[in-house]
């Protein structure tokens, strides 16, 4: 096309030509592709008539039909024309118009031939090429286009060698690429990985000592943490405070010094106090002076509705209700659910774990376990992993060490989630002690913290007793040995119960007796059982119920019966004891008086003046006279201390004093003791605590 364009355009300048001369006899003849007469002529016209005579020579050699072509000589040939043209008179100018020569035509020509150089360099495509390009055409509507070129093939040239001085060296030749800002990204990250490739302590000091403006500051100074801090001591933590100042993890440190100091110690008012007196400068004196305000005050979970947060002793609403679910607090944090995820929050309101977990359990010796993921991991108080979550099963930190399950194996990670001791037994539980009960190929024994056998692993079962002692069992029996694995009592019951008043249940060859924390049986003849024996034939009191001829007698810890005839049914050991007759319950002094007739068909022993008596189903209070204080009008009837009761009336809970004033209407779904002080009590969907000293409840509010 380009071809067929010129012979036309020729064809057309050669029919206005109306002088003779070398460059007209030129034209001619390269009108009729005569290129070697035409090169002649022009180039004997080159001194006189510079432009048509240099225009001739550049579609000579920008043509590919003759042997002349040259696009660099028909480049700079058009480039001498058009230089030349402005110097021309008008008269010039209008007399080589007629050979079709003028301002456009050369500028067309010189757009034709900078079209083909572009596609060269291309082909080339080498930065020098582009470069070239670039010099000479300055003015070409692809001049953009090849700098872009240019560059992105001179910054993967640079990304490839991959040098900090590779990349400088692009900086510093193309300061206004496109490429500019990701090589001045790539300089400083590799900077930065140049500078510190041994991964040093020394050579992160020193980069941000050289570098201090550098991106890549904050990454130097969080790698300087941790390798200051990587035995995460309170030494440790106190050290790079001390080093690093400037160092932007400074109050990080502070708070995980703080973390470590308290769980290291325990959580308590004390441990806080000894922070404080040995860390004055710490930047958050009152963050831990409000600690320290509520390290003793109790908190409790309350719900309304479906939120939950908590109230303090006093009443004081202290954490709104914002919370999904909300736990108890211990050492001073307390487990709470938003947006279906699990953190820990403070007393004074901060969720200080963000709340990201699957699960999460109580905080013990300064730690907690949590789920994620369907895996189970343990976190410290700054909720940083110190077991990553990848496993099935993993026990609380209990005397600095946890058991954990990997492979179908158990060993033990130390609080710094170091493996100390390596996972080969096929079952682990808690440390007590500083031992603990494992099992190796099924059979059960005891280990020391450092995991040396201390107890052999030859029985059926082990579990711990009382003082030291462990209930074990062989060839499917029980029998009781000491910690240094001294038999106590031999391996020939069928069950040993709980000590209780120094004295334990046995079962041997379907017969009970008691023996004493030696080993030594209490009774002379062995008792058959009855009906719930293993509960209702245990010490209580000092005495414990036996059935003799199909009824009961109380015996005391040495086996001497306090009733010298049996009695139908007895009630455990008190200053009067409940006993049935005839299916009626009355009541006798421990000599065998009966001091209040068989009145009733439910009876329970005295206990402080009084008992809880009653006609089938409902239960009252009696004294001592045999007297209702409380009438039998509850389904059910518990002593929460020496002068309340938790009652049942109507399918509700409420509460009552021995008096039969109404302390809590009964309008409750349940009513469960917390402590001697505090009572928890649940109300359709909400969660709140009554304070029986002060006969009030801790909730919150209804709003007006």
């Amino acid at each position: 096309m380009l071809r067929i364009a010129l012979i036309g355009w020729l064809l057309t300048i050669s029919s206005g030509i109306s002088f003779a001369g070398k460059i007209e006899k030129g034209y001619q003849a390269l009108e009729i592709y005569n290129y070697f007469e035409a090169k002649k002529l022009f180039e004997e016209s080159l001194k006189n008539n510079v432009v048509p005579a240099a225009y001739g020579l550049s579609v000579i050699y920008f043509r590919t039909d003759n042997p002349f072509h040259n696009i660099d000589s028909a480049y700079n040939f058009i480039i001498r024309s058009m230089s030349s043209f402005p110097s021309l008179d008008l008269k010039s100018r209008l007399k080589i118009a007629e050979l079709g020569v003028d301002s456009l035509s050369i500028v067309q020509q010189r757009e034709r031939i900078s079209e083909v150089l572009y596609i060269r360099a291309i082909h080339k495509n080498t930065v020098e090429d582009f470069n070239f390009f670039i010099h000479k055409n300055f003015w070409s509507a692809k001049l953009d286009s090849a700098v872009f070129k240019r560059d992105s093939l001179a910054f993967l040239i640079a990304d490839t060698k991959g040098q900090s001085k590779d990349y400088q060296e692009f900086m510093n030749s193309y300061p206004t690429s496109f490429f500019a800002e990701p090589a001045a990204s790539k300089f400083e990250h590799t900077l930065y990985l140049e500078n510190t490739a041994s991964n040093t302590l020394l050579s992160y000091l020193e980069f941000v000592k050289k570098y201090p403006e550098s991106p890549y500051r904050t990454d130097a100074e969080d790698k300087i943490f941790e390798l200051y801090t990587q035995t995460e001591t309170v030494d440790a933590y106190r050290r790079f405070i001390a080093d690093c100042p400037d160092n932007h993890n400074v109050n990080e440190a502070w708070r995980k010094l703080y973390n470590t100091h308290v769980q290291t110690n325990s959580y308590s008012e004390n441990s806080i106090e000894a922070f404080t007196s040995a860390y004055p400068a710490y930047p958050f004196l009152k963050e831990i002076e409000q600690e320290l305000i509520l390290a003793n005050q109790r908190f409790f979970p309350i719900k309304s509705g479906d939120l939950w947060g908590f109230v303090n002793e006093t009443g004081l609403i202290t954490i709104p209700l914002t919370y999904e679910e909300a736990d108890n607090f211990s050492e001073g944090l307390a487990v709470v659910k938003t947006n279906g995820k699990y953190g820990y929050v403070n007393k004074t309101g901060t969720l200080t774990i963000a709340a990201r977990f699957d699960d999460a359990l109580p905080f013990h010796e300064g730690h907690a376990v949590v789920e994620l993921k369907g895996k189970l991991g343990m976190i410290n108080r700054s909720g940083e992993f110190i077991i990553p979550a990848q496993f099935d099963d993993l026990g609380n930190l209990t005397d600095g060490l946890t058991y954990f399950l990997k492979d179908s194996l158990y060993g033990y990670f130390d609080s710094k989630g170091i493996v100390r001791i390596p996972p080969t037994f096929t079952d682990a539980f808690d440390y007590q002690e500083g031992k603990a009960i494992v099992s190796l190929n099924h059979f059960f024994g005891l280990i020391d913290k450092y995991g040396t056998t201390f107890i052999p692993m030859k029985y059926d079962d082990l579990r711990p007793y009382q003082n030291q002692t462990y209930l074990a069992m062989s060839n499917d029996y029980w029998g009781l040995i000491s910690i240094s694995g001294d038999t106590i009592l031999p391996f020939e019951y069928d069950y040993i119960g709980a000590l209780s008043c120094n004295r334990a249940l046995v079962v041997k060859d379907e017969q009970f007796n008691f023996v004493d924390p030696n080993g030594n049986l209490i009774l002379t003849t062995w008792l058959v059982p009855y009906s719930e024996y293993r509960q209702l034939a245990n010490y209580k009191n000092g005495f414990a119920r036996i059935e003799v001829e199909q009824k009961y007698i109380l015996i005391d810890t040495t086996g001497k019966r306090l009733f010298a005839q049996p009695k139908e049914n007895l009630g455990d050991y008190s200053e009067l004891i409940a006993v049935s007759k005839a299916g009626k319950w009355g009541y006798y002094t421990p000599s065998g008086v009966m001091t209040i007739a068989h009145n009733f068909t439910l009876a329970g022993s005295f206990s402080k003046g009084f008992a809880i008596a009653g006609i089938d189903p409902f239960y009252g209070l009696i004294n001592k006279q045999g007297h209702y204080i409380l009438e039998p009008y509850f389904e059910d009837l518990t002593f929460l201390n020496d002068t309340l009761l938790i009652a049942k009336s109507h399918g509700n809970y409420g509460l009552l004093n021995v008096r039969g004033d109404t302390l809590l209407n009964f309008v409750y779904i349940s009513i469960e003791p917390i402590d001697d002080k505090i009572v928890k009590i649940e109300d359709g969907d909400s969660v709140f605590y009554y304070d029986i000293l002060n006969n009030k409840l801790l909730r919150k509010e209804e709003e007006e």
